[in-house]
């Protein structure tokens, strides 16, 4: 299909922004994603807008959104989305007779597919900020059979499941895991339907619904959402410490990503059998956090296992703090206002974490284009062009470093803290570490009775991660 120049110079824009960002976006399963022929990728809707953003990068080809008629009622808004390929879709809430009104957006999807075309959906209909997939609208399934009845099962639809994967909810410059599972080919569905259209629907659904659940985070008990993010904290980090060679994904943060996914997994499996055991946990958690909070730590410094001195902390300190300062207090320096400008803005208007990377990444870009532009006009006049040219490229790169400097300084803090609180409080550190050790032996014994239920054997499912 002909890629307009608008989805082009968009896709460039958008590329360049997330770049920025985002500190990484890594994807799997990209071989899933056919370069030809009718396709809807249909994934999970962690994110809002961002979501978008991400997988039309990470499809490699242009994808025909579905997008609320909301997003239409702007005369320029609504140009700009059907210029880069948006269809419209009307929800009973919003208009009347939307019955009505989707006859057309069934029928541009089926004229989509029917060139070769691709599709992105998001059939959970809206964003949502607890970390589980909802129930799926039926609307994919029926665009995609109704496509191929259209041509008597001859099309060759193919839908692929998705799972974005957001390492934070909120922080810049965090990753982002985008998997493409295998593909679901349509016409399987054909004696289905042809005995009962509405079943051959719910059958599809259901099938999308477990694909895409496989792939992300999916935590069914809402009163598990709390000890599932302290369980990452402590237990993945120690899991992913020891011989990763068993933990499906060719990166590391594939890996991390498969053991958030399975943590919920393993909660699910013991409410089922020994709901004890849960409470157990989080009992141990919860004292260990209070503990490291009394003694103002945070677990990742406290997983080190070699000891040192105050002194040898603090010189560490000072002199990996005296190399990297000139940096970073240039890039403070130029680069604080709009920074902190973006965090003061933002702050009010993300109370709801599904539009946060959004606003973010929206005013961050309006902010730091305006900053840059004067600074530019500034430095042309008072530099000349060439030095005014080298200044503003200097800007983004030491904002960056001198941001994953203070990171590093502030670790460097924790260290110098826990040294001194081993040297004249060792009793209370060591009360810590034999806390942390029960709670990863209590998960440990949990995993691998889980483990053995699962595959037969006490490690990881040796599966690639996409289909597990």
């Amino acid at each position: 299909m002909h890629v307009p120049i608008l989805y082009r110079v968009t896709r460039s824009l958008v590329h360049l922004a997330l770049s920025v960002y985002f500190r990484k976006l890594e994807i799997s399963g990209r071989e899933h994603v056919p370069k030809n022929g009718p396709v809807i990728l249909a994934s999970n809707h962690p994110h809002s807008i961002v979501d978008a953003l991400i997988l039309g990068l990470a499809a490699g080809r242009m994808l025909h959104y579905i997008a609320h008629s909301g997003l239409f009622s702007n005369p320029v808004k609504s140009w700009f989305l059907r210029s880069t390929g948006v269809i419209p879709v009307y929800r009973p809430t919003d208009v009347d007779h939307a019955s009505d009104e989707n006859v057309r957006m069934f029928s541009a999807c089926h004229n989509i597919l029917e060139k070769g075309g691709a599709i992105g959906i998001f059939p959970e209909g809206t964003s949502a900020q607890e970390r589980r997939i909802q129930k799926l609208k039926t609307g994919t399934a029926r665009i995609a059979l109704g496509g191929e009845v259209g041509r008597n099962w001859r099309l060759g639809t193919l839908i692929v499941p998705v799972g974005l994967n957001f390492e934070s909810r909120r922080r810049f410059r965090s990753r982002v895991l985008v998997g493409f599972g295998k593909p679901i080919n349509v016409k399987d569905y054909r004696d289905v339907y042809e005995e009962d259209e509405h079943d051959a629907v719910d059958r599809l659904t259901g099938v999308l619904q477990a694909a895409i659940r496989r792939r992300i985070v999916n935590i069914t008990h809402s009163e598990f959402d709390e000890l599932v993010k302290h369980l990452e904290v402590v237990y993945k980090s120690e899991v992913l410490r020891r011989d990763a060679a068993g933990i499906p994904g060719k990166t590391r943060f594939e890996q991390d990503q498969w053991v958030s996914r399975e943590i919920p997994r393993v909660l699910d499996y013991l409410f089922e059998r020994s709901p004890d055991v849960i409470w157990r946990i989080d009992r141990q958690l919860r004292a260990y956090r209070r503990g490291l909070g009394r003694v103002r730590l945070k677990d990742e410094i406290l997983r080190r296992e070699e000891k040192d001195s105050v002194s040898r902390a603090t010189a560490g300190f000072l002199i990996l703090g005296a190399i990297g300062l000139p940096f970073a207090a240039y890039g403070i320096f130029w680069n604080g206002l709009p920074y902190k400008l973006t965090e003061w803005i933002a702050r009010p208007l993300t109370r709801d974490t599904t539009k946060a990377h959004f606003v973010q990444l929206s005013v961050g870009a309006a902010l730091y284009v305006l900053y840059y532009g004067l600074l530019v006009y500034w430095a042309v006049g008072a530099l000349g062009f060439a030095k005014a040219l080298l200044f503003v490229a200097s800007l983004p790169v030491t904002g960056l470093f001198a941001r994953g400097y203070t990171r590093r300084m502030s670790r460097r803090r924790q260290a110098i803290r826990l040294a001194y609180l081993e040297w004249r409080h060792g009793h209370n550190v060591q009360r810590l570490r034999d806390q942390r050790r029960r709670i990863i032996d209590e998960v440990d014994e949990a995993v691998s009775f889980y483990m053995i239920d699962r595959t037969g054997s006490d490690g990881p499912a040796a599966t690639d991660g996409t289909d597990s």
